[in-house]
Formats: structure tokens, sequence, C-alpha cells
């Protein structure tokens, strides 16, 4: 196994946490996670952590996360209805979950 499959073998019980400006986005947006997207969310952390990912995007639900892999951070959310164009800058992958 290279070092990123044994770091996502050793890490499925690590929470993923959300920062302050993620929790305030979700809020702010209406977004409710729920047990199923949790779950996905999860695995989207997984499979970018066995890839190599470090601050990645993951498209769940037409939910676009920017999440920090190695931390299990998700650093904020969009919805899709808060405008047609979105940049996203220093990702260094995509994981549509």
């Amino acid at each position: 196994l290279s070092f990123a499959d044994e770091l996502a073998v050793a890490r499925p019980d690590v929470p993923i946490r959300f920062s302050r400006h993620a929790q305030r986005r979700l809020e702010d947006r209406h977004i409710d996670l729920g047990e199923d997207e949790t779950s996905r969310l999860r695995q989207a952390f997984d499979t970018l952590a066995r890839k190599g990912g470090r601050q990645s995007l993951v498209m769940l639900d037409r939910i676009a996360f920017v999440v920090n892999v190695r931390s299990g951070t998700v650093v904020t959310a969009m919805a899709p209805d808060e405008g047609k164009e979105a940049v996203f800058t220093q990702i260094d992958s995509v994981v549509i979950a």
C-alpha cells in the first residue's frame, strides 16, 4: 500500500469537521446534511485521501464543498443557486459523490 492508501485505511473513524466559515455558509444557505449526505461526503474524503488529494472540491447533489482532505475539514459550501459563475482556486482534485 502507498502512504496515501495507508492513511485512508487509518482514517475511517476520523469525523468530518466543518470550519466556522463552512458552518456559517451551511446555515446562511439553508443547506441541511442528512445521514446519507454525510456518509457520501465521508466516502468522498476517503477516496480523495487514497488518491492523494489535499485541497479538493466535492460535488454532492449540486452542492459544492471545498475540503481540506488531510485535516478532514469542510472549508466552505456553495449551493447551486448562488450564481451561474463560480471559480475555485488552489484545488488539486475534484470528486463527484
